[in-house]
């Protein structure tokens, strides 16, 4: 591989901007001890200081440009182990370009629209509104911005896994086979199990687990590379 070291950077640039992406999350999903749901509102909204949603919306702005790096990466990546006898391997490194091209689009835009609704609860939590008609309101921003939302985060995460777990399933990848597990769907899912345990500390580390799954399948192609033979 030429260059191989410039790969290897792209990458951990890509790694840092999926932590800072993992902070931001935090920042916006973490609601802390006595949080109740009611729909998409929680009530720790209204007691939450304004400077983690100000400090989240940056944080996610400073990342995009490092994720750009490291998901560029990972898609030349995915297209070099594609195999033309092998037209899935071809489909899935397409799916996966689909994947991580939203991946960049949505690191910014979801952050945003995870900061908009709190501050308009919290907006709304000091006037003289009914509870009622402050969780109708609320519900009424999140229908227009839903589906965007529903389309980015399933491409984010479901185009990049299964292109991902099918090239390292079939060797494409040089990398152990039970490193399939380690993508974001796995933690997504895992995330939705965790919080069946009704513990705040654990519920809110999962608000950051779709960009972990980010992050440490960036840190497997990484591995990927690492193994592959430097020529000039």
């Amino acid at each position: 591989m030429k260059n191989k070291h410039g790969v290897m950077h792209n990458l951990v640039l890509g790694m840092m901007g999926f932590a800072l992406l993992m902070i931001s999350d935090w920042l916006i999903g973490a609601c802390g001890k006595g949080n109740s749901s009611n729909g998409i509102v929680q009530s720790n909204w209204a007691k939450a200081g304004a400077w983690r949603y100000e400090a989240a919306v940056l944080i996610a702005g400073v990342a995009v440009f490092l994720v750009y790096v490291g998901m560029k990466e990972m898609i030349r990546q995915m297209k070099l182990t594609r195999r033309k006898r092998d037209p899935w391997s071809i489909r899935a490194a397409q799916v996966f370009e689909l994947g991580g091209t939203a991946t960049i689009v949505a690191s910014l835009f979801l952050r945003v629209k995870g900061v908009i609704l709190p501050i308009l609860y919290k907006k709304l939590y000091s006037t003289s509104l009914m509870g009622a008609d402050m969780l109708a309101v609320v519900d009424d921003v999140f229908f227009y911005i839903s589906i965007p939302f529903y389309v980015l985060s399933i491409l984010m995460i479901v185009c990049t896994s299964v292109p991902y777990m099918y090239q390292v399933w079939n060797g494409r990848l040089r990398i152990p086979k039970w490193f399939i597990l380690i993508n974001p769907m796995v933690f997504w899912v895992l995330g939705w199990i965790l919080r069946l345990f009704k513990n705040y500390l654990i519920t809110d580390f999962t608000a950051c687990m779709g960009s972990f799954g980010l992050m440490m399948m960036c840190w497997c192609i990484l591995q990927h590379v690492a193994h592959i033979p430097e020529r000039d």
